[in-house]
């Protein structure tokens, strides 16, 4: 049997290197990528691809444009028209995207194509926690003339980003405390070796750390919290839709404070794209999709 044939389009480096792991199990055609994955057949244009795809993958959509009709993906060498991407799959094929917004998975859907987003994937949600705290680790190391072993480093949040990141952390010799909402998660973080605090009462204690990193895409730490940092401290925020850093109040302050978003992507791209071919394989595995091995 022939293999299934995949059409992946734009995104950062992730996505060259996903490319490349899916042309392991598919015949794969890149268009819009930063760089022409090996393995795969890359494409100027939608006219030179043959045939119709079983399978579209999409990079992270969250900056798509919905204007005069279109749905508009935004890649680095030039604009994708989704309408246009869907004409080159198969009639009632599958569609793969990272935090589709709900205009655009409807606009797919009331296509006729099956719809799935890869980012919203236990698989991927934990294993993308890795090179995050990694990243973290790394803005550290070059953002601070002391090391890390030896810092005391609060990481607000214990969710699967701030555990990974904990972990880390404290595996590197830092002196590390939880930030958490509930007594139960202030529980496993203490059981885990950790120290913890409520984050209603982080105003009290933000003078002891070195190091703040925030893993909660929710306001958290504001003007209060921030004036009672050490003058050396440094804050990295790791949350998206906005973070959790009052990063106007930062600056007034005078406070080191650094959004590092898309960590995974910048600091481990073979890795993180990895991961990304890995969950895209199980969900065309679950929705049965052609001849995939």
């Amino acid at each position: 049997m022939e293999k299934i044939t995949m059409l992946c389009v734009g995104g950062d480096a992730r996505q060259i290197y996903m490319c490349e792991r899916l042309a392991e199990n598919a015949r794969v055609f890149a268009f819009l990528t930063e760089a022409a994955p090996r393995r795969t057949e890359t494409v100027g244009s939608l006219g030179e691809i043959p045939l119709e795809a079983d399978v579209l993958v999409l990079p992270m959509l969250m900056g798509v444009r919905h204007t005069g009709g279109k749905h508009i993906l935004p890649c680095k060498d030039g604009d994708a028209d989704i309408g246009e991407l869907l004409g080159c799959v198969r009639e009632g094929g599958l569609v793969l995207g990272g935090r589709a917004d709900a205009l655009t998975e409807a606009f797919i859907t009331d296509s006729g194509y099956g719809f799935a987003d890869y980012f919203t994937r236990r698989e991927l949600v934990v294993k993308n926690c890795i090179p995050t705290a990694e990243g973290a680790l790394a803005v550290a190391m070059r953002e601070r003339p002391e090391t890390v072993f030896g810092s005391k480093v609060l990481v607000v949040g214990y969710g699967n980003v701030g555990k990974a990141t904990a972990r880390l952390f404290s595996a590197a010799g830092a002196d590390v405390t939880c930030g958490v909402r509930r007594p139960d998660a202030a529980a496993e973080a203490i059981s885990n070796g950790y120290s913890a605090v409520m984050t209603e009462d982080l105003d009290e204690h933000g003078d002891i750390y070195d190091i703040v990193i925030n893993t909660v895409p929710a306001p958290v730490l504001g003007e209060r919290f921030l004036g009672t940092l050490k003058s050396a401290a440094l804050v990295t925020d790791l949350a998206s839709d906005g973070g959790g850093v009052d990063f106007d109040a930062a600056r007034r302050l005078g406070v080191r404070a650094i959004h590092a978003l898309a960590l995974p992507g910048k600091v481990a791209p073979v890795t993180a794209g990895g991961y990304i071919a890995e969950t895209v394989m199980n969900i065309i595995h679950e929705r049965g999709v052609g001849n995939v091995t």
